[in-house]
């Protein structure tokens, strides 16, 4: 049984009193980087200081061979003095991202936040060599203190499994941009995120009948993700959902294994919102609520599923059918792969994602004909079937 969750802030998320922003810049201004990308980012980066206020901490750091602090940790109030900071940084050298997370990690705790939003803004166009494993330690680290990532990667380069496996715990996700334009409203679009963040330590809590199972739980909106949900107990499974924004609404597919039930109404679900309003010094509030199940006699049940059920489930099971492609080609089952990447195909047709479709079936084609993908191809596949992909870009 499938369960879509939805769950708005109604009224109060905007009367709530802003909470303080930590923002920390980590740039990749590697040679690949030179001209308009770079420029983008700098445009972006100084809008991104007028977007703040006076109470909102700001940092900027810089990575290539080596890591550099362009900006220290500082209140956003001498604005014009940042954008000149901002606008001295140039192009060159390789990719080394480690040292720049590891500087960015040191920035963004110098202000000692007693209550906030900290965030690391990373943009990357190319491929750090030799440190992945330190990366992945450094934010683990950073989110271990409560410490988001926004990993965005532009152009074909990028390593997406590496930013995939960085963002993949609460307050952190990552992004595709196909083109330089697209980078101030993505930056911006991230700080309007941070501001209108009301709720933090939110924690689903979900037990179930006996005999029942809690088999996946994933977020559907506004993107794809696959959320973590542990089993506390027996029954009882347990999820961290981080920082809530109001600006945005959030949906969730629970799929459930129900046992045999007789004809009448059973409860099947206990579901437990966990969370903390730190703008009204409100910690550990909790909302319940008991979903109930009517199991009816076969001659009177209407077989149809929910529209919009079935709308976020076409889309899930697209998104997992080209993970596990990814999985068959690193494993070298080419055949599978392609069947795979087909049926996704197949599915985001049904769901009205032609364009999306046309690129699966196209990227299915050649892997079964040369055995690999095109790196962009594959990247708009992965972050398009989560809905965080930009449209393409004009030939």
């Amino acid at each position: 049984m499938y369960v879509l969750l939805e769950l708005t802030a109604q009224g109060v998320s905007t009367a709530l009193p802003k909470l303080p922003i930590n923002l920390c810049l980590v740039i990749d201004r590697s040679s690949s980087m030179r001209g308009e990308r770079l420029q983008q980012v700098k445009d972006a980066a100084a809008r991104i200081v007028d977007m703040l206020g006076d109470d909102d901490y700001f940092s900027l750091v810089t990575f290539n061979d080596r890591a550099e602090v362009v900006v220290a940790a500082q209140r956003a109030r001498n604005r014009s003095d940042l954008k000149r900071m901002i606008g001295n940084v140039e192009a060159a050298g390789g990719t080394e991202m480690a040292t720049g997370l590891a500087l960015a990690l040191q920035e963004i705790q110098r202000p000692m936040l007693s209550r906030g939003v900290s965030r690391m803004l990373l943009l990357t166009d190319g491929r750090t060599y030799g440190d992945e494993g330190r990366c992945v330690e450094i934010v683990r680290r950073a989110q271990g203190r409560s410490i988001g990532l926004t990993a965005l990667g532009i152009g074909s380069e990028w390593n997406e499994d590496l930013l995939e496996t960085m963002a993949a715990r609460e307050n952190s996700r990552t992004q595709y941009i196909t083109s330089a334009s697209e980078i101030t409203q993505i930056f911006t679009d991230e700080v309007k995120r941070m501001h209108s963040i009301f709720a933090q330590d939110v924690a689903l809590r979900v037990e179930v009948r006996p005999g029942a199972m809690l088999r996946s739980l994933d977020r559907v909106r506004p993107f794809i993700a696959t959320i973590q949900a542990l089993e506390e107990k027996e029954l009882v499974w347990a999820a961290n959902m981080g920082d809530w924004p109001g600006s945005d609404s959030q949906a969730f597919l629970l799929e459930v294994v129900v046992p045999p039930l007789q004809v009448g109404d059973h409860p099947l679900l206990r579901m437990t919102l966990r969370y903390s309003l730190p703008g009204m010094n409100l910690y550990n509030q909790q909302a319940d609520l008991v979903l109930r199940l009517g199991v009816r006699p076969p001659d009177s049940v209407s077989y149809e599923v929910d529209a919009t059920v079935r709308h976020w489930l076409e889309r899930l099971v697209a998104y997992r059918l080209q993970a596990n492609a990814w999985q068959d080609v690193e494993a070298g089952r080419i055949e599978e792969a392609t069947r795979r990447l087909q049926m996704a195909g197949t599915r985001l047709f049904e769901a009205g994602e032609v364009d999306l479709a046309r690129t699966v079936q196209d990227e299915a084609t050649r892997l079964l004909r040369s055995g690999s993908t095109t790196a962009e191809g594959r990247k708009r596949i992965k972050y398009g079937t989560r809905g965080l992909a930009g449209p393409a870009e004009d030939s």
